[in-house]
């Protein structure tokens, strides 16, 4: 059973897909992961409970060589490990992968959010705070641990701050709408989500439209903060952006400008390894770290505009 999917960048209109399936041991899969995420078009891991081995499996487009797969694990697995045949890869074919991710991805409780997938609309006993999120080449699903950390930072957020029940949220770097979204299902505010990437702000625009959100929360193509929209509904009472480590840094000083005073920011897609960086980045313009927890190899920040 997948226990994470999580999928980025856009979907090749003839695709040429193949599976890499590596196999490694359970506290391994994280890193493994990590080292395809920015070509992948999917990454599943299976890692059954009690099991002393399990599975990371990325999906592409074209058939990847093997060698600069070889190097690229040598560092995370050993040398030892790889000389036993330890991955493969395989030709999918015409496979429907997003139609098959979505029948086998079960209904994923996330703090106080229940995602899922269309295929499992009768098993959802709560809708209000239920995020129907189909597995797409948007990313952004539940189960990441970037998209995990963010929702439990969010909702822990949410119990201490009433004054967020009729907030404004912007969602930076959206892909699926997911975190913008749970906002709106959990509150009575509203929100803005914002990716560089047309076709994610396309799947974002119709998961609010299946959500029932679509009055509350908009989407819209922008680099950055460049969509002059961002502006003009500033200053938010809560940023999120779990996006890589280098744009965080790149867009400190933006952030702060467009957070109201006193406001939260949430951050993440960012690796043990680089949270100093993102820190320091972002109190170099003034904002002040509330907190830092890990999850596993990532890094969730929350950080406030002092008063």
């Amino acid at each position: 059973m997948p226990l994470s999917l999580s999928c980025r960048g856009t979907m090749p209109l003839k695709p040429d897909l193949h599976t890499i399936r590596i196999s490694c041991r359970p506290e391994q899969t994280e890193r493994v992961s990590a080292l395809f995420e920015e070509e992948a078009l999917a990454v599943s891991i299976l890692a059954p409970p009690r099991e002393t081995m399990a599975m990371v499996e990325m999906l592409v487009d074209g058939c990847p060589d093997a060698a600069p797969i070889y190097e690229r694990l040598k560092p995370v697995l050993g040398e030892a490990a790889l000389l036993k045949s330890t991955f493969d890869i395989i030709p999918v074919g015409n496979l429907d992968w997003i139609k098959k991710v979505s029948e086998d991805f079960p209904p994923l409780p996330v703090a106080r959010w229940t995602v899922f997938g269309a295929a499992h609309r009768d098993k959802i006993t709560d809708p209000a705070l239920a995020l129907q999120i189909d597995a797409t080449s948007a990313f952004g699903t539940g189960e990441h641990p970037t998209t995990r950390g963010c929702l439990e930072r969010l909702d822990e957020l949410l119990r201490a701050n009433e004054q967020l029940q009729n907030g404004r949220m912007l969602d930076m770097g959206c892909g699926s709408g997911i975190l913008a979204m749970a906002f709106a299902k959990a509150t009575r505010g509203r929100a803005l989500g914002v990716d560089m990437d047309e076709l994610s702000v396309a799947i974002a625009k119709d998961n609010a439209v299946n959500n029932g959100v679509q009055d509350r929360v908009r989407f819209e193509i922008s680099m950055g903060y460049a969509l002059p929209l961002i502006a003009q509904q500033a200053p938010y009472d809560l940023i999120m952006a779990n996006i890589f480590a280098d744009p965080l840094c790149e867009m400190a000083g933006q952030l702060k400008d467009h957070l109201k005073i006193g406001g939260i920011a949430i951050l993440s897609g960012l690796l043990n390894t680089q949270a100093d960086a993102v820190i320091k980045a972002h109190e170099a313009q003034g904002l002040k770290l509330v907190d830092q927890k890990s999850l596993g190899e990532w890094t969730v920040l929350a950080l406030s505009r002092p008063i």
